[in-house]
């Protein structure tokens, strides 16, 4: 009811009456279903490429090293590949250091980067198109939690090589000051030997 119907005056003039709303009509239809989300899926030559990048950021001692394939729901990257740098010098140079391997590799370089600019940086970015790399300070990478943001997606399997240790080599020769003392190797042809005398 209208204001004016509830005390009991009519409309004034010039003014139409609402008519009532027309009842609305059950569907007889249900809504179509819904298509799944299309599924991106890389290509393999892709995917060696995240591992290979994981491979590298685990020979130059980054740490915790994910690689998540975000192909599903993200259409501008098919693979995260997320480590833990020590330092923002360690960040920035390892950054430098995949750039310039993916020009000679790949023949291209790094579409866009983050966090090389500064020194402050824990936050280390780089975009290849199809794979994007964060190299994060640990605090940074508690803080943003990439990890948990994407819990859904899959993880690609990726082990870091075990340490190796080359086994250090003792050379005992004697000496001006007697037998069995130690001495480093000997150095490569070509290469001048320290000093063995007193000093």
């Amino acid at each position: 009811m209208g204001a004016y119907a509830a005390r009991g005056v009519g409309y004034p003039s010039g003014v139409v009456r609402p008519s009532p709303r027309p009842e609305k009509p059950e569907l007889t239809t249900s809504a179509p279903e819904r298509s799944p989300r299309p599924t991106n899926t890389p290509d393999q030559a892709t995917r060696q490429t995240a591992l290979a990048i994981a491979q590298r950021l685990d020979e130059k001692q980054a740490k915790d090293i994910v690689v998540l394939d975000v192909s599903g729901p993200l259409v501008i990257a098919d693979y995260f590949v997320i480590a833990t740098v020590q330092s923002t010098r360690q960040g920035q140079a390892l950054a430098k250091e995949l750039d310039l391997e993916s020009k000679a590799t790949r023949g291209r370089r790094r579409r866009n980067t983050g966090g090389l600019e500064t020194e402050e940086s824990n936050w280390v970015l780089l975009d290849f198109d199809d794979v994007v790399v964060h190299l994060f300070l640990p605090e940074a990478r508690a803080y943003y939690a990439l990890e948990e943001l994407w819990a859904d997606v899959p993880r690609v399997p990726f082990t870091p090589a075990p340490p190796t240790t080359k086994p250090r080599v003792e050379v005992r020769q004697p000496t001006v000051e007697g037998l069995g003392a130690f001495l480093p190797p000997a150095p490569p042809d070509g290469e001048d030997a320290p000093p063995t005398g007193p000093r």
